[in-house]
């Protein structure tokens, strides 16, 4: 993001402010730097929608990475409005309210969440130029949740349209430090040597040394003055009151819905989680059993081979062996037959001899 421009956002940059300038840049690279520990940019909550913009406006995003503002787009958590000399855009909150940037003006949207409830929050760091902002329900039912942070003051609001400014030291013409403009209700300017009420028809200020308590100036000062797309302000803050209450009330019951369908979708993932490990835990127990079933019949019939084997070594082993009796009976035979056959040779010889 460039650092560099004309910190006072009514006047014409001169060869006198070219220091100024540098010096403004470099607060402002350090103001962002600061006002990082306010936002919460992993969450990116839509802060707001653009109803208008013209001229010079550019909107970066948390990493820094630019885009051009256009009427539609929305604003989110961590975006920093950057406006030129030529250009204003108008942001239509997410509570209701509506927020004008000015001309020359770099502001981050440091902190912010509108669901209606009692966290609501909206953070604004200002570092140079000037905004107008008409409150939603975040100042009407929470306002120590809401603020303008500038780099020497913070306006606290109660139900409000004011106009803030910043003017660098060294610019010329008005002192410079936190100016604050109250139209209607009231802010609180506030610094570490203590606050100051500021009502309608009336500016606050605190120096840019930051050395005092802030303090009422005895007149509105000549350069607050309206802005080109100021007729939008026009009895909006009496239409802004007329409706936040019921625009609340549809906010509360959207975030709850949504809540709802949230954690709906967590239970029934819990339920498909804890069903797909029932699955998992029955396929695990089927193999095991089948495991052990193929364990078993591989036991049997090892069991039933070792017999089998046993008893073919029993059966060589008594066909092997020779019972004497039967050896006997069979000698016997044997030697019968052997006679036998030795008489029938004899026979003729010896009757031949006979006759």
């Amino acid at each position: 993001m460039p650092c560099l421009r004309n910190a006072n956002p009514y006047s014409v940059g001169t060869a006198s402010a070219k220091i100024v300038r540098v010096a403004s840049g470099t607060l402002f690279c350090i103001w962002l730097l600061l006002s990082v520990g306010f936002a919460h940019a992993q969450q990116q909550t839509v802060a707001g929608r653009i109803d208008e913009a013209q001229g010079d406006v550019r909107i970066y995003d948390s990493a820094q990475q630019p885009r051009p503002a256009k009427a539609g787009d929305t604003v989110r958590e961590g975006d920093s409005v950057v406006t030129g000399a030529d250009g204003e855009v108008h942001i239509a909150m997410e509570d209701e309210g509506q927020l004008a940037v000015r001309p020359n003006t770099r502001l981050r949207i440091a902190k912010y969440k509108a669901e209606g409830g009692s966290g609501d929050s909206s953070v604004i760091a200002l570092v140079e130029g000037a905004l107008r902002s008409v409150t939603g329900w975040i100042g009407k039912y929470n306002p120590r949740g809401y603020a303008i942070r500038t780099p020497t003051a913070t306006i606290g609001v109660r139900g409000t349209d004011h106009e803030t400014v910043v003017i660098a030291s060294g610019s010329g013409g008005e002192e410079a430090g936190t100016y604050d403009k109250v139209n209607h209700g009231a802010t609180v300017l506030s610094t570490r040597h203590g606050q100051t009420e500021v009502r309608p028809n009336q500016a606050g200020f605190v120096s840019h040394s930051g050395t005092s308590k802030p303090r009422l100036l005895a007149s509105v000062p000549n350069f607050y003055r309206p802005a080109r797309l100021d007729r939008r302000f026009e009895n909006l803050h009496e239409k802004v009151r007329e409706r936040i209450d019921s625009k609340r009330t549809q906010r509360v019951e959207a975030v709850r819905e949504r809540r709802l369908k949230s954690e709906e979708t967590k239970r029934r993932g819990g339920s498909e989680s804890r069903a797909a490990k029932g699955e998992r835990w029955r396929d695990d127990a089927n193999r095991k059993l089948q495991q052990q079933r193929h364990e078993q019949m591989e036991k049997r019939r090892e069991g039933q081979s070792r017999r089998s084997g046993e008893l073919r070594q029993q059966e060589s082993g008594r066909t092997g062996e020779r019972h004497p009796r039967v050896e006997q009976k069979n000698d016997a035979q044997r030697s019968g037959r052997s006679s036998v056959q030795r008489g029938e040779g004899r026979g003729p010889q010896h009757g031949g001899r006979s006759h």
